[in-house]
C-alpha cells in the first residue's frame, strides 16, 4: 500500500505499456497519449514516466509521432516548472503517522536520539534512506547539501524545549513567490529495536537533521506514508523557496548537449537530481525510477562523466572498494540509465 502518487505513477506506467501491445507504437496511439495528457491534469510523475517511455522504445515509434511527443514533454516540464511548488497541511500533524508497512510490523515507536544537530556542518553525505520511498527528498536534502549548505543550516533550528524547528517554502496556485512555513517536531523518531532507525538514518551516529528535516516535512504533508513518492523539483522548491526547472534526458539531443545542460546548471550554483528511468534496462547498479543526486560534471581525456550519489548511501555502479553510493559514469550510459533531470539555481 504506497501513497496516491505511486499508485498513479503505477497506473499510468500500465497505461503507457498497453500502447505495446502490437510491439509498437503508432500516430493514432500517440494522438490518444497527448489528448489523454491535454484532457486531465499533467503532473510532474506522468513527465516522468512518458518521457522514459518514449527513451526506451524509441525505435518502436513512428518517427513523426516521437518528436511530436517529446515536443509535448519538453514544453510540459517548462510549464510544470513554472507552476510546482509543494504544499501542505494547514495543521501540521504533531506525530506523523509511520507507513502501513511500519504499523503492520507492531515493533516501530517513536523514541528519542541523542545526538547534535550537525557533526561536521550540513554535508551531501550525511543522510540516507530508509524504510518509505522518498528518494527524491533525500536526494534534494544531498544535492543542496552539496550546492549551499548554508540553506539548510539557515532552515533549522534547535528550540529551547528540545524540539526543533524547520522552515520550509510553501507556493499555492496563482502565487508567484513562496511563503516561509515552519514546522517544528520533537526529537522523538521511528526506531524498531535496538535503535535501528526505521527511516532516514544518518552516515555519522548521533547527527540529527537528516532525520529532522524528514519528519518535519512528514508532518507538514501529513504522514511518512505521505511522503511515499513524489518529485524533487517541488521539495528542492520546499527546501530553497527557488522556483524549479527540469528537462529530459532525451538521447536523440545527443550527449554533448545532456553534458552541456548540466555543466550550466552547476556553473549557476544550482542543487541538481536525476531520475532513473522508470523501465529496465538501465546500467548496471543503477536502480530503475530512482531518486539521484547529480554532484558534479568533468572531462577528462577527450571523455564526459557525470558524478552522482544513491540516497541509500550505499549501492552503486562499477568498484571503487567503498559501497558509499556515490559513483561517477560516462555521459554515454547517464543517457541510457536516466530520464529526467530536475534542478534549482541557488
Amino acid at each position: 500500500m504506497g501513497s496516491k502518487i505511486l499508485r498513479q505513477g503505477d497506473r499510468y506506467k500500465a497505461k503507457l505499456e498497453k500502447t505495446l501491445t502490437d510491439g509498437k507504437v503508432t500516430r493514432q496511439e500517440v494522438a490518444a497519449i497527448l489528448r489523454d495528457a491535454r484532457d486531465g491534469e499533467f503532473k510532474q510523475v506522468e513527465a516522468h514516466y512518458l518521457s522514459g517511455f518514449v527513451g526506451l522504445n524509441a525505435k518502436k515509434f513512428d518517427p513523426v509521432a516521437r518528436e511530436k511527443l517529446l515536443s509535448f514533454v519538453k514544453t510540459e516540464m517548462i510549464a510544470l516548472a513554472e507552476i510546482a511548488g509543494d504544499t501542505g497541511l494547514s495543521r501540521p500533524q504533531k506525530q506523523p503517522a509511520l507507513t502501513p508497512d511500519s504499523v503492520k510490523s507492531g515493533a516501530v515507536t517513536f523514541k528519542p536520539v541523542e545526538g547534535t544537530l550537525t557533526v561536521n556542518g550540513f554535508q551531501m553525505d550525511d543522510a540516507m534512506q530508509g524504510q518509505v520511498g522518498d528518494c527524491y527528498l533525500i536526494s534534494a536534502l544531498a544535492s543542496v547539501a552539496h550546492a549551499k549548505p548554508a540553506l539548510l543550516e539557515k532552515a533549522i533550528k534547535t528550540n529551547a524545549d528540545g524540539t526543533y524547528t524547520v522552515t520550509f517554502y510553501e507556493r499555492k496556485p496563482n502565487q508567484t513567490k513562496p511563503t516561509p512555513v515552519e514546522i517544528t517536531v520533537d526529537g522523538t523518531f521511528p526506531q524498531r529495536a535496538g535503535g535501528r532507525l526505521e527511516y532516514c538514518a544518518p552516515r555519522s551516529k548521533g547527527e540529527l537533521w537528516p532525520m529532522v528535516f524528514e519528519k518535519a516535512y512528514a508532518s507538514w504533508k501529513g504522514g511518512y506514508d505521505a511522503i511515499e513518492g513524489g518529485m524533487s523539483a517541488t521539495t528542492l522548491e520546499a527546501l530553497t523557496g527557488k522556483k524549479p526547472e527540469f528537462f529530459p534526458v532525451d538521447a536523440s539531443l545527443g550527449a554533448a548537449d545532456i553534458f552541456a545542460k548540466l555543466k550550466k546548471g552547476f556553473a549557476s550554483g544550482a542543487a541538481v537530481v536525476a531520475l532513473s528511468k522508470p523501465w529496465e534496462p538501465v546500467e548496471q547498479g543503477v536502480v530503475t525510477d530512482h531518486a539521484y543526486s547529480v554532484l558534479g560534471v568533468e572531462e577528462k581525456a577527450g571523455k564526459k562523466f557525470v558524478t552522482l550519489r544513491n540516497p541509500w548511501g550505499e549501492r552503486e555502479p562499477g568498484r571503487d572498494g567503498r559501497d558509499d553510493g556515490i559513483f561517477t559514469m560516462p555521459i554515454e550510459k547517464f543517457l541510457t540509465s536516466f530520464a529526467t533531470v530536475e534542478l534549482a539555481k541557488l
